[in-house]
Formats: C-alpha cells, sequence, structure tokens
C-alpha cells in the first residue's frame, strides 16, 4: 500500500497548474486530489492495475538534455555543410533530429545570453548581463526552466560554465540543483594546472582535459539519476571559447594570442584531436583578416582600439588567426567525442528512446571576417547559432528535416517545459519549437526582434529585425551599467544603421541603409525595430512590478597611494 500512496503523491506533484490565474491551484488541487483518491480506491481491489499504470508514469514525461556549447558559430558541423571538421557523433544525430539553419542566439554575448535560456526573457525583460546595473535574484531564478522542472519532479543537473556572473545568490549556484559539477567564471583548458575558483572544481577528475572532464560529469549524473524518474540534465561546454583555445598551451608569454602552436605543450602530444589535427590540410582563414575592421561599422560608432581588437587580438593578425582557427575546430572535434559517448551511454543504459536532445550555443563568433573578431555584434557570424532538437519518440519521417523557419534562443526554454508537460510562466517570452519538431510548421513567426545591450570595448547598442530576406539593424552609443532610461529609444534618430539583402548578399558585405532604391524597406523595418524596442521596455516596467531588480553591488573604490 505504500507504493500505492506514493503513486498518488507522483500524481499530484506532476500535474502542471495551467494558465488559470488565482483559480489555478484550486482547481488543480480538487482535479488531481479526485484522481489520486481514485488511484488508491483501484490499489484496494485492483493492485496489478494500479502498479502498472504507476510504472509506465515516468515514461510519459521524457528525458531532456540541453548541450549547450560557447562561441560556436553556426555551420561548424560537418552535417551542416562544414568543408573540413570532422563530427561523426554529432552528424548522425543532426540527421536523425530537427534542425533550424536560421537559429539566433539570445542576444550575442555569454551572461545575458545565458540568462535568456534559463529564464525564457529577452536581455532587455531580465535586466542582467555584463553591462547592465542588475543581478539574477532567487525570485527571478524560480522562474527558471531548471527550478521549475526540478518543482514538477524532475531530477536536474548541471555541468559546466554557469556564466550568469551576477546573481545574488552567488556561490551558492549548487543548491538549485540535484547534481551540480560545475563553476562560476571561465575556466582553462587543462584546469588541473591552476587553482583558481574556476578550475578547483575540476581536479577531482579523471581526465585531464576540460571537455573529457564534462564527459564524466555527465556519466556520473547519469549513475546518480534516480531510476524511474524524468531527468533533465544541463550541459554548458567551455568550448570553443577562446579562454579555452588559448589555454591549451600556456607556458610562454603570449600564450593567449595564440602565438605558438598549441601542440607544444607535451600535454597534448599524442593527444587524437589536439596534436596535429588540421595542422596539415592547407587550411584557409578569412581574405579579410589582418585588413582595416571598420569599413563596414565606421569608427565613430564602434572605435576597435578601445578593447576589440585586444579582446581578440589572435583574430587581427593572420598568423595567430590561422592557430586559432586549427584549435577551435580542434575542440569542437573533441566535443564530438565526448557527445559521441553521451550518446552511447544512453544507448547502454536503455534512456535513448525517452530522452530529448537540445543542441545550441550562447552565440556565434567572427575570426577575421570584416578584418575583426569577437561576438557582441548583430551580424549573423557573431548571432546565429548550430542548433537541432532530438526527439527520438518522433515519427522518422520527421527527422532528419532543416527548416528555414526563424528561430530564437529563448524558444528553448518553453521548448523543455513543453516537453515535460510543465505550463510556462505568464511573462516567459519565445514560442515552443516542439510543433515544428513534430511537423506543425503552419503559424510561425515570419520574423525575428534581435538585440544586443553589450556596451563594454565601445560596442553601441543595437536592437534589429530578421525577415526571411531582410536584415535591419540599429545603433545607438551604448552606457556601461545602464538603466532602464538609457535604453529608451523613443524620439531619438539612429546613430548608424544597417541593411541587408540577405538574398543577394548572405554573407552581410553590403549595406543598402543608404541606397534610395532601398528606402521603402528601410522605412517599413525601421518602424517595426521601434515598435518592438517601445514593447520590450514596456515588458521590462510590468515585469519590475512582479520581480523588483537587484542592483549589482558597485565596486569597492581603490585604495589611496600610500
Amino acid at each position: 500500500m505504500k507504493t500505492l500512496h506514493s503513486a498518488a503523491r507522483r500524481l499530484e506533484q506532476s500535474a502542471p497548474d495551467r494558465a488559470l490565474g488565482a483559480l489555478g491551484p484550486i482547481i488543480r488541487r480538487a482535479t488531481i486530489g479526485r484522481a489520486a483518491a481514485w488511484l488508491r480506491v483501484l490499489g484496494a481491489f485492483a493492485p496489478g492495475l494500479l502498479l502498472s499504470t504507476a510504472s509506465a508514469a515516468p515514461g510519459a514525461r521524457p528525458n531532456i538534455i540541453f548541450l549547450l556549447t560557447d562561441d560556436q558559430r553556426d555551420n561548424s558541423l560537418g552535417a551542416m555543410g562544414h568543408p573540413f571538421v570532422k563530427t561523426p557523433h554529432l552528424d548522425a544525430l543532426v540527421r536523425d533530429s530537427v534542425r533550424f539553419r536560421n537559429a539566433y542566439a539570445p542576444t550575442p554575448v555569454c551572461s545575458p545570453s545565458r540568462v535568456s535560456y534559463f529564464t525564457g526573457l529577452t536581455e532587455r525583460v531580465h535586466g542582467v548581463g555584463f553591462s547592465s546595473s542588475y543581478e539574477l535574484t532567487e525570485a527571478q531564478w524560480e522562474r527558471t526552466y531548471p527550478a521549475l522542472l526540478r518543482r514538477a519532479g524532475y531530477y536536474t543537473g548541471f555541468v559546466g560554465k554557469f556564466g550568469v556572473e551576477y546573481y545574488t545568490f552567488r556561490g551558492g549556484a549548487a543548491a538549485k540543483f540535484d547534481y551540480w559539477w560545475g563553476h562560476d567564471g571561465w575556466t582553462r583548458f587543462l584546469p588541473k594546472d591552476t587553482a583558481g575558483p574556476s578550475t578547483k572544481p575540476y581536479h577531482r577528475a579523471k581526465a585531464d582535459l576540460i571537455t573529457p572532464i564534462m564527459g564524466e560529469a555527465m556519466s556520473e549524473f547519469l549513475d546518480r539519476a534516480p531510476a524511474g524518474r524524468p531527468f533533465c540534465l544541463s550541459v554548458s561546454f567551455n568550448v570553443p571559447h577562446g579562454s579555452q583555445t588559448s589555454s591549451m598551451h600556456t607556458g610562454y608569454a603570449e600564450w593567449k594570442d595564440m602565438t605558438r602552436p598549441a601542440n607544444e605543450n607535451p600535454a597534448l602530444k599524442g593527444t587524437p584531436f589536439y596534436d596535429t589535427l588540421y595542422r596539415d590540410i592547407g587550411l584557409r582563414i578569412p581574405e579579410e583578416t589582418g585588413t582595416a575592421p571598420d569599413r563596414l561599422i565606421p569608427r565613430f560608432i564602434l572605435d576597435q582600439d578601445k578593447g576589440r581588437n585586444t579582446t581578440y587580438g589572435y583574430n587581427y593578425d593572420r598568423a595567430t588567426n590561422r592557430e586559432h582557427h586549427i584549435r577551435y575546430y580542434q575542440t569542437i572535434t573533441g566535443l564530438d567525442h565526448v557527445i559521441g559517448g553521451l550518446l552511447a551511454d544512453l544507448k547502454r543504459r536503455g534512456l535513448d528512446q525517452n530522452t530529448v536532445i537540445l543542441f545550441g550555443s550562447d552565440h556565434g563568433l567572427i575570426m577575421g571576417e570584416y578584418g575583426m573578431g569577437g561576438k557582441e555584434l548583430l551580424l549573423d557570424l557573431s548571432a546565429k547559432i548550430p542548433s537541432f532538437i532530438h526527439d527520438p519518440r518522433t515519427p522518422r519521417d520527421q527527422r532528419g528535416r532543416t527548416l528555414d523557419h526563424l528561430v530564437s534562443g529563448i524558444d528553448y526554454t518553453r521548448t523543455m517545459l513543453d516537453y515535460a508537460g510543465v505550463s510556462a510562466p505568464a511573462e516567459m517570452e519565445g514560442r515552443s519549437l516542439r510543433p515544428l519538431v513534430e511537423g506543425n510548421t503552419t503559424g510561425w513567426r515570419d520574423e525575428l526582434h534581435l538585440e544586443s545591450l553589450f556596451s563594454l570595448r565601445d560596442n553601441p547598442f543595437q536592437e534589429g529585425i530578421r525577415t526571411a530576406r531582410w536584415k535591419y539593424i540599429r545603433m545607438y552609443d551604448g552606457v556601461n551599467q545602464f538603466l532602464e532610461k538609457h535604453v529608451d529609444f523613443r524620439g531619438r534618430a539612429p546613430e548608424f544603421e544597417l541593411l541587408f539583402d540577405l538574398a543577394a548578399d548572405p554573407g552581410e558585405h553590403t549595406n543598402l541603409a543608404a541606397d534610395p532604391a532601398h528606402a521603402a524597406v528601410l522605412a517599413e523595418l525601421r518602424a517595426k525595430v521601434a515598435a518592438e524596442s517601445v514593447a520590450r521596455n514596456e515588458r521590462r516596467t510590468a515585469y519590475v512590478r512582479t520581480f523588483p531588480p537587484a542592483p549589482r553591488p558597485k565596486p569597492a573604490a581603490p585604495k589611496a597611494a600610500k
């Protein structure tokens, strides 16, 4: 009988509240309470029937794995058309999934993008990022997908780079999950070589390199996941981020610029992915590498001498850019190998047929194109991400498709909740991708609004829109530690604009904003972006009434010189 009561409690706990306002919890308790009571009655007269129902219940909710990479460009897998990178495991998975060819990061920079994935909100609404004035609060966290799934009975885990950076419960992220093997900040490719707070968590691992350590962590999570309970595992890989590619070889003064081959490091000699791979294939880097970086975006709106060309200096020099390309794609192949191990592990455990896998990145990366490097911009190389969803329960004739529909990273949040049968909070933005995966492509959005509010290194505030054919971006001088008033652009003319005809110019090289022949298109897209900008600010105003923001502590004043 104890098992029967447990089954009833699981039913009570697993039923999500629907969008019924204040009546939701009352209706839920009444309805589910009656169902639970009937289960107990059935248990008294037909225990065999109840036991079979209880054992089948966990299978109704799939396991969910969210694989998030760091700085990975779109089209950087073999199955996505890359000319030389070797990614056999991911290629096979892509061919058994639904790929989204036009997927964009929530915002093309690390911290705010990751907060957006967690919350399902745009940066303008959640208010957390490198350049904002706020931290993520406990109340905001309680509306994230890990918190919602955990309350719905999922066993939750997090592996790798947390990446939020600014949150009121810093140091307490591990308690927000059932399983945690992660870190704040930026770790190293060989984390055991240093003893900082971002590397020490990985000193207990058997492996020495960060990506295989992620593989260890995924296996350990699966070992600990309770049988018969659905799980959600979030894996935030550190590669192919520059902090990892540069730290592949730190044994010389200029290691951050990647001026020497990484395989000079004895720790990488003889490894299958990080020694000679891609070093002898005649790898070609972008022709624009090392040329004037302000031809497309002029210096008055983005002065690259104010930090961009030093932070990503290896992409502004042809020799170091080539080394960066080699290391970048080596780490993607290493990533593929570890994900292949995860897929084999799921199959060995009998979990592969009930585990949904979502794959994405926090943003892309410019690697010498336009004469520059880095992210933060709304250009496709920076803002687009590799994106696909694998649901093994989807009919085979629906898998292996590539869709051109416009997708945002904040769609992932609602998607995971949808698969788990958990209602999304009313304030959550984005749309579930599950209908697209299952073949229902009608009624999808035909335009996607974009933003980047990162203002360090002289980056401007940026807003934009992507349609099937056009991309429009407007820019304003950025403000560090900005407040809501700084991103209210009503009545302000853009300081710079970009307009691309993606049908004729998919590489986004020809700015048509000043071309009279496209004045009508420009005016239409300007109006749409301006309207969405106002709408996002209004959503922010409504949001902070329920979730008061937590101002970020001001840095301590420097001590006076003695």
